[in-house]
């Protein structure tokens, strides 16, 4: 069977149908004169067109051909799939001098799914196998030469191809799904013709459709502008982002990651578009981090990787913008949202308040609360004295005229204007925005100030003061943006009680247990003043209230019986909380409470029924006296 010419282009499925009839015809007329030469007594050679000098390929030099599909075949459209090629070749005399054996091997597509014609191509593989005397490879369309020793017998041998490398191999990008066969022969008399003494083999390789862009697999999630762009995720995606107005300042940035229907990455040049709604300005490149100076509203980007990064700048107004990404299908055209982003820019700060409070009362000569960064949720307020602080006294929020969290020039000091022999001042550090963000005071470490306060060594219990927090108006250097923050002034611990929100419980119900502790003028202690863990005469439910600290004075297990996190015995009668003191002595302090016992006030019940019902019978049998009745 002859093969359409690898130099002629292919016309289509039905002219290749038409050269299938003029192959079929050819073939049939050679063996016909084949056979009728030989029967007149003539050899077959006397009918073959000799070769060039330099170029003669004796018939019969291959017997066999062995093909191996490659193991790295993906066996999917639009993908290149290899079928590596080995033979047995014959032992074979000299071709005579000046001249060398050429093995020709051809291939190509003998079977393939409608539409699904294209060309194989040899490729010579010089790093692969070679048989012995073979002095070079070449390859020219689908044709792959083999030239041996010039001048020389060659020996049988036989290479066998592998899933890696062989002679040689020939391969075809599939465009379509379905099944094909690769036909590779031995073309001895190099005429393009599968000749009956010609050796041939074929592969079946069977090509499903390659995985494609899956925006249900993809992902976009926005971050921080300059830096962990790589990190970017659904938790960072939660958190809102803000930045000054002045142009090109970094709002944002936005991951995009494409992935095929497979999972993998979709590496294609897939266009990811940004289009900013509102305030801001944005572009699109492979680049984390880099906010650059985008100056339009909308920007595309077509490299051929799998990550990309919009970066969402300020435009020069400060305001609420929005960022629509969008992928375009490489392959179908086809256009889907990834996501929709809200960020804001904001102006000069105009405004301070303080909007938490952890701790108003100080103790004497040391820092209450910390001025950090990175705040947690809990933990001692007392910052100097024991250095185990990581929870602000009171945080402050900074606002532009529209109200919008914004960042000063300079973080806002904490000063005390008109009672320092009772309270110095104190500092204020801007919060960082540091995941988890239950543990931060802002969500994006924009407008929000974690501030402490120190108390004069030589303040008194019960003392009073307002600090005043402050920052050089932006609009005018000889003014102030302030607000004021009153503390007082707590000693240690000098009597402590402890006590229940009931003084009798239903079995198993929930109970909040505080403790109190004033100082020695009767004031209550410093706040981060330790308060001690407490136990129980009675084995309880849920969770002893642990070790803490003191608040305005006191310290509860939880702030309502809706979020208690210990429950009463289970077991009716008395019951202590106990706790071990702090103040001078060490003493046990305790409260009592009780179980009721449901049998008890059921009995009750009984008993007077009883009663009631020996009061009905006596009046009965009164009436049936009167009445004469037996």
């Amino acid at each position: 069977m002859m093969v359409p010419n690898s130099h002629q282009p292919h016309a289509g499925n039905a002219q290749v149908r038409l050269n299938e009839r003029k192959i079929v015809k050819t073939i049939s007329l050679k063996k016909v004169s084949a056979v009728a030469v030989a029967a007149l007594g003539f050899g077959l050679l006397s009918v073959v067109p000799a070769q060039a000098a330099d170029s003669q390929s004796a018939s019969g030099t291959v017997s066999s051909i062995n093909l191996k599909a490659a193991t790295a075949n993906t066996l999917t459209t639009g993908s290149a799939q290899t079928v590596f090629v080995g033979s047995t070749q014959a032992a074979q005399s000299s071709p005579g001098a000046n001249n060398n054996l050429l093995l020709n091997y051809k291939g190509y597509l003998s079977s393939y799914p409608a539409g699904g014609y294209v060309s194989a191509v040899a490729d010579k593989d010089t790093a692969g196998l070679t048989l012995t005397g073979e002095t070079s490879k070449a390859e020219s369309g689908s044709t792959l030469t083999l030239r041996m020793t010039t001048d020389t017998a060659v020996t049988a041998e036989t290479v066998t191809a592998t899933g890696t490398t062989g002679l040689g191999n020939f391969s075809f990008t599939p465009t379509v799904v379905g099944a094909y066969v690769m036909t590779v022969w031995n073309d001895q008399d190099v005429d393009g013709v599968v000749d009956v003494t010609e050796a041939v083999q074929t592969v079946s390789l069977t090509v499903t459709a390659a995985a494609t862009l899956a925006t249900t697999l993809s992902t976009a999630f926005m971050t921080e502008p300059s830096a962990n762009g790589a990190a970017a995720s659904s938790t960072t995606n939660g958190i809102a982002r803000s930045a000054y107005k002045t142009v090109n300042t970094g709002i944002a940035q936005v991951k995009v990651t494409l992935n095929k229907s497979d999972g993998t990455a979709d590496t294609a040049a897939n266009t990811v578009t940004a289009t900013v709604t509102g305030s801001g300005f944005v572009s699109v490149d492979v680049t984390a981090n880099t906010p650059g100076t985008p100056a339009t509203r909308t920007a595309t980007n077509s490299a051929a990787a799998s990550v990309r990064y919009v970066h969402i700048n300020s435009d020069g107004t400060a305001g609420s913008g929005t960022v629509t990404v969008t992928v375009t299908n490489a392959v179908t055209g086809v256009t889907t949202t990834l996501g929709t982003f809200s960020y804001t820019s904001y102006d000069d700060v105009v405004a301070l308040a303080v909007t938490t409070t952890n701790a108003t009362i100080g103790k004497a000569g040391s820092t209450t609360g910390r001025s950090i960064a990175a705040r947690t949720v809990a933990g001692n307020l007392l910052g100097v004295t024991d250095g185990t602080s990581t929870v602000p006294a009171f945080i402050v929020k900074a606002t532009d005229s529209a109200g919008r969290a914004a960042t000063a020039v300079a973080a806002p000091s904490v000063v005390s204007l008109t009672s320092p022999a009772v309270a110095t001042g104190g500092t204020c550090t801007l919060d960082d925005g540091a995941l988890p963000t239950t543990a931060s005071s802002s969500t994006n470490g924009i407008g929000f100030y974690n501030c402490n306060f120190a108390t004069f060594s030589g303040a008194k219990s019960g003392e009073k003061a307002t600090l005043t927090i402050r920052i050089a108006d932006p609009a005018d250097a000889t003014k102030y943006i302030s607000t004021t923050f009153d503390v007082t002034v707590g000693g240690s611990i000098s009597s402590e009680v402890i006590s229940f929100d009931k003084t009798a419980y239903a079995s198993g119900e929930a109970m909040v247990i505080t403790r109190t502790a004033k100082d020695s003028s009767g004031n209550p202690v410093f706040d981060g003043a330790a308060a001690p863990a407490v136990s129980f005469s009675k084995a309880v439910g849920g969770t002893a209230p642990a070790a803490g600290f003191y608040r305005l004075g006191a310290s509860a297990s939880s702030t309502s019986a809706a979020t208690a996190s210990v429950f009463a015995p289970v077991v009716p009668g008395a019951f202590n909380a106990i706790a071990t003191s702090s103040a001078t002595g060490a003493p046990t302090i305790t409260a009592s409470a009780s179980v009721t016992d449901a049998n008890a006030g059921l009995m009750t019940q009984i008993d007077a029924l009883n009663a009631k019902i020996v009061a009905l019978n006596a009046l009965i049998a009164k009436i049936m006296k009167k009445l004469g009745v037996k």
